[in-house]
């Protein structure tokens, strides 16, 4: 219980930093321009007084070829959403986002489709699954805006368009935390570099709510052109039952640092709590780690490396339940090496390998016959924007 305890003086700290921050701010500075949050996984916006309204039109596909040393059976690969079949060519990811903004709004709506697609929405509806964004902004003023509707989630140092990550694949830890959110979000951004958010949604990557109870988060981060520190929190009720509280307590923190022109770090610590089903007094505990670093060989060819750590051992993620003895405990690395022959499109090879502590990959028809998983995957990336300039008969 004292972690409980602990966990929600976090997050009431975190709050409280944002609180004051923003009166402090308020009453200490005025801007003539309003500065939206910026948010990893979709078009970053600026608005100011002489910015006319606009249309933003962006197109994004990737596609792959996997060769799975396991020859499993099925073609498919559990414990991951890209890649979800191998040893077959296929759509990772794919969208199309139209983004309309004035000086003070902004809204945008975008569909979405692939392997990853099929495997993060798999609980949704047939309808909702293909709905990446559906979400307004409105712009208060002085960096505080209120967002709302579907969006992706504030969590996670790699989101769903993979040319905005530095792998072909994601890590597991990134793979199963939120990816999206139905909600509200107060967001506030101080001075240049600082950014803070407040959230109220249906769940844990859920566009249905399961209880009466809804998932609270906070975010502070800060970006500058050489340091990225992003800190999120959440809080929620998993339980399906309205009489039963399966509390989550889940911490996501993440940083980018150019340590040189060419060389960049990025580690990555999640780490949570949940109810134990069966006793609600004791609390099981899951937690992963990852480093990446990426080496900009020359202006079009760079080289990635990846380790990660997962530790599960009480499944509490369902994403990821074995139904071994062990759980879910994983250790894993990846090399990628990109060519980005155009600023729009690039080709990505990668070659990854994990290890469990207990057999739960699949070699061909023998389920649960081995340990180690080895893929190599060859992607290729495109994507497209169009602005279309509005002009106002106000």
């Amino acid at each position: 219980m004292n972690l409980i305890i602990y966990y929600t003086l976090i997050m009431k700290i975190q709050l409280s930093i944002v609180i004051l921050t923003i009166i402090i701010s308020t009453r200490a500075y005025s801007y003539s321009r309003i500065i939206p949050f910026e948010n990893i996984d979709s078009l970053a916006l600026q608005t100011n007084d002489t910015v006319p309204d606009e249309i933003h039109l962006r197109t994004y596909l990737d596609f792959h070829y996997v060769y799975d040393n396991d020859m499993p059976s099925n073609r498919k690969r559990p414990y991951g959403s890209n890649p979800l079949h191998v040893n077959q060519f296929d759509i990772g990811y794919a969208f199309a986002e139209l983004t309309y903004k004035t000086k003070n709004f902004r809204s945008t709506i975008s569909f979405n489709s692939g392997c990853i697609v099929e495997r993060m929405y798999e609980l949704e509806s047939e309808m909702m699954k293909h709905i990446r964004e559906m979400s307004g902004e409105y712009f208060i003023g002085n960096g505080l805006s209120l967002e709302g509707g579907i969006m992706p989630a504030m969590y996670g140092f790699e989101g769903f368009i993979n040319k905005e990550n530095w792998f072909s694949t994601r890590a597991v830890m990134t793979d199963f935390a939120p990816d999206y959110d139905l909600g509200v979000r107060l967001n506030y951004r101080y001075k240049n570099h600082w950014s803070y958010r407040i959230q109220i949604a249906n769940g844990w990557q859920t566009l249905r709510e399961v209880n009466n109870n809804k998932a609270v988060g906070t975010l502070i981060r800060y970006d500058s052109p050489k340091v990225l520190i992003n800190w999120g929190t959440m809080t929620t009720n998993e339980s399906s039952v309205d009489s039963i509280n399966l509390e989550r307590f889940y911490s996501n923190f993440f940083a980018k640092f150019h340590l040189a022109k060419k060389w960049q770090i990025a580690p990555l610590w999640d780490a949570g709590f949940q109810r134990d089903s069966f006793n609600f007094n004791k609390l099981n505990f899951w937690t992963s780690a990852c480093i990446n670093i990426r080496y900009q060989w020359k202006p079009k060819l760079s080289l990635a490396a990846r380790y990660e750590y997962f530790y599960d051992p009480k499944q509490i993620i369902p994403d990821v339940i074995t139904n071994t003895p062990n759980g879910f405990q994983y250790k894993g690395g990846s090399i990628c090496v990109e060519y980005a022959f155009h600023p729009y499109a690039s080709f990505r090879l990668e070659t990854r390998y994990a290890h469990s502590r207990d057999k739960i990959y699949t070699i061909k028809n023998n389920i649960n016959s081995s340990k180690n998983d080895l893929f190599v995957m060859g992607q290729f990336l495109f994507e497209l924007h169009h602005d279309l300039k509005v002009v106002s008969t106000h």
